[in-house]
This record gives C-alpha cells, structure tokens and sequence, in this order.
C-alpha cells in the first residue's frame, strides 16, 4: 500500500509526559522532543495524534511511506533517519540481521502479551531479541466483480482460467505474483533458495497468467480503479478495498480462496541509532492500548492484532476474518539471490506476455 509523499509535522500547545519513560527521556529539558516516522498515510489519524501529543508534550513528525521494500532500501542508504519505520514481515528480518533496526525492549510494552500469538514469528528475533511488533495485520482475498464475471472463483488457480481472459488483475509484484503462483499449483510456498525453484516453469505458469490480465496495479488506489472502470473483473486485493467499493454499490464479491488467503501484517520497528527511542517505545505501546482502533481499526476496518483491542471494543475476530488463522498464506523472508531471480523471472515473464 503506498500514499504519495508528504510531510506533516503536528505542532502541539503546552502539555507534560504523562509516563515515566518519557519524562524521563526528556530529562527535565525546556526543549520539546520530536518522534519522527515512517509510515502510510492512512494509518494515522490526526486527532489521534495530536492527542498523543497533548499528552506527553512532544511533537510528532510524519513522512508518507512508498512500501516495506522501499523503506527497507532507504535504511540501507541511510536515508530513514527516522525514530520509527513500518516494515512487513518479510523485510524485518533482514533490517534486522543488516543492524539497521534495534531490539525493541518488551518491559515497555505491556501491550506485546496481547498481540495475537500466531503474529509472533520466530523470524523476527535473534539472540532472544525482538526487532518487530505487529502493528496491523489485514488480508488480500479475491475481489469478484459479478456483472463481468459469469464464471464461479472459488481459488487462486482460477486466475488462470481461460474464461476469464482479459479480466484478471494483480500486483505488478514478482515475490507476490511467485506466491500466487506457488499456491494455485501446490508448489512450496515460500522457497528459501534458488536450488528448490524450477524458474523455467515459473515463467512459463506467470506469462499464462499475465497472458489473460486485464491489467496491473502498484498501490491500492490503482487496484479500486481498476475494479471501478471495470478494467479488470477479478483480481487479489486488500480486504479494505473491496468493503471501499461494496460501499459505493459496486457488485463485487469477497472471495477467501480455496488454498489460503494471503495476509499481511506490518510491523512497528525502530530504527537502529534512533534519536527518541524512549518516546518510539511509548508510542507503540500506546497504539496498542488506545490509539490503534480510532486511529485504524474502526474508520478502515484494519485489526490492530492485539486479542484486548477486540475485548475492550467488543468485536468479534470474525468480522475480521480472524477467527480461523489457519487459512492465512504469507510472504516470508527471502535471500537476496532468490528475490533477485524471482523479478528477472517476472520481467521475463512480462516481456513474452508483452503486457
């Protein structure tokens, strides 16, 4: 998901920390502190901010995000100098063993016992550390057009159906079109080197996908287009998209495929060297104890994955598509020759569809 690039800054009146670690990190100083972050647009709401704010009398200062790949490049250029950055699952790992990311002190984070279990990855630990906690977590079904399409999709494989030639959309994403691949025809989901991957065949299976494409997407308000000018009649989409689209009236139906729903979470980490990693730790800490729902949970129908947000507002984890964990598929940390080969095959694969 991707916004396009601003920077806000929220200025603040008088206030005092309100806990001990920031009061602390502040040291009694008439200068006020600065959280600065990395992360998507939607995700924060100003009202929500600026009572953080209120409460610990600091600033907070945002940058709009592009995606986890390209935040993970700009750590490795040096140029996220920010306190916090979003990452999903799969770029924590390497953020992680690259040092660019530093281990997140659970004792200020009551809130991390809550986080739901099967989030907790092993992936995102070394040396008995944890570098990520799961900020928000959602899911990609098929999204189903039912006045363009008069065929049944119950299955990612059915994107390969010839019925459906020219009305097939997806994301312009090699690791993530591999997935799907790899789901609909039973190979391993998530290959951990190029020795386990017949990349002949991937580009032969992509090019007969992209051969019945209606088009390509790179951020979710592509993707609605898409499905408004009726560009494309079924493709994978974010749960969000599809409930922004039900709600104007369009005939598209939410379709949890036969082979697992790919999910997503995004976690929050804080950049190693951080300038305000006390206030970073408050933060998150408080995203999961009373910013989280307002600011995300309620207005975009994305779950803060923590069991108490969904106790204290009494909703159901099923009407999240939580309730069976089981069927979720993800994308999980790749080495670099594998992503490497994974776009060349995409390329590839694009250039013969000539899409």
């Amino acid at each position: 998901m991707s916004e396009h690039t601003t920077r806000r800054s929220f200025l603040v009146g008088t206030g005092t920390a309100a806990t001990v670690g920031v009061a602390g990190c502040m040291g009694g100083s008439s200068q006020q502190q600065t959280l600065t972050m990395l992360d998507w647009g939607y995700v924060y709401n100003n009202e929500v901010i600026a009572g953080f704010e209120d409460r610990h009398g600091v600033t907070v200062e945002r940058q709009a995000a592009q995606g986890s790949a390209e935040t993970l490049s700009q750590l490795r250029a040096g140029r996220a100098d920010y306190d916090l950055t979003p990452l999903g699952n799969y770029a924590v790992t390497p953020a992680m063993e690259e040092g660019l990311i530093q281990p997140i002190d659970l004792d200020k984070i009551p809130a991390y016992g809550n986080v739901f279990d099967f989030l907790k990855k092993d992936y995102f630990e070394q040396d008995g550390e944890v570098y990520g906690v799961p900020r928000s977590f959602g899911q990609t079904p098929l999204a189903v057009n039912t006045d363009l399409v008069d065929t049944e999709v119950t299955a990612l494989s059915d994107l390969w159906k010839q019925e459906l030639a020219g009305l097939v959309g997806g994301r312009d994403d090699a690791r993530l079109q591999a997935l799907y691949r790899n789901a609909a025809f039973g190979e391993t989901l998530n290959p951990t080197s190029t020795d386990e991957v017949d990349f002949d065949a991937l580009r032969a299976d992509l090019v007969d996908r992209l051969e019945l494409t209606g088009g390509l997407w790179n951020n979710g308000g592509e993707s609605e287009q898409q499905l408004r000018n009726e560009e494309v009649g079924v493709q994978p989409v974010w749960n969000y998209v599809i409930q922004t689209v039900q709600s104007d009236g369009l005939a598209v139906e939410r379709v949890y495929p036969e082979e697992g729903t790919k999910a997503w979470f995004i976690q929050h980490c804080i950049r190693d060297g951080a300038e305000n990693a006390e206030l970073a730790h408050t933060f998150i800490q408080e995203w999961h104890a009373r910013m989280g729902y307002k600011s995300l949970m309620e207005p975009n129908n994305i779950a803060v994955p923590n069991e108490r947000v969904f106790d204290e507002q009494d909703v159901t984890k099923a009407e999240f598509g939580l309730d069976t964990p089981e069927q979720f598929i993800y994308e999980e940390p790749k080495p670099p020759s594998l992503i490497e080969q994974y776009s060349e095959t995409w390329t590839a694969a694009k250039a013969e569809a000539d899409v």
